[in-house]
């Protein structure tokens, strides 16, 4: 409501009215993280690629990414974005090289050449585009609510006190 408020409190103008349909979006945005069935219809639309439950995952990761229990995790979230962000380089760099190559005539497997090597560089071809798009949905970390204490448990532990795993014996 805060922002909301900032709003209201500008003069009428074009760039007010802009201002409140952004923010009116970033609550709609916001609410499809709490709501399946919206996020089930942003799947649907193709506008996410993360299962529900996924996304929910990959924010928590992203949010606790200091906890120890969370930082391989985040490692693997983060070298997953390397990967797609290398293979977007990629394509870039081979539409330049097929540009200076062939130019605009048609490519070697039938498609249009450099017209259609040149839409592979957009976000519709990143495969973890919903990673890159987590960034959105940051807050204060103050607003974050404080992790149950069992988190903090070393995630597995040996249980088992069999005498085989260990011997009191010296041998070599």
């Amino acid at each position: 409501m805060i922002e909301t408020e900032k709003i209201e409190q500008k003069p009428e103008s074009e760039t007010k009215q802009d201002m409140m349909d952004d923010l009116n979006k970033q609550k709609e945005v916001f609410a499809s993280l709490f709501d399946e069935k919206r996020h089930d219809h942003l799947l649907s639309k193709g506008e996410r690629r993360l299962s529900y439950k996924a996304l929910q995952g990959a924010l928590m990761i992203y949010f606790y990414r200091e906890e120890p229990r969370f930082q391989v995790p985040f490692q693997l979230l983060s070298s997953l974005m390397d990967i797609d962000t290398l293979m977007t380089k990629w394509r870039y760099n081979h539409v330049c090289m097929v540009h200076r190559m062939i130019g605009s005539k048609a490519g070697t497997g039938g498609s249009s050449g450099y017209h259609y090597l040149r839409s592979t560089v957009s976000d519709r071809y990143k495969v973890f585009v919903d990673l890159f798009n987590l960034a959105t949905f940051l807050v204060p970390r103050a607003w974050l609510p404080k992790l149950n204490p069992s988190i903090h448990k070393f995630p597995y532990t040996a249980e088992c006190y069999d005498s085989s795993y260990s011997s009191s014996e010296d041998s070599d």
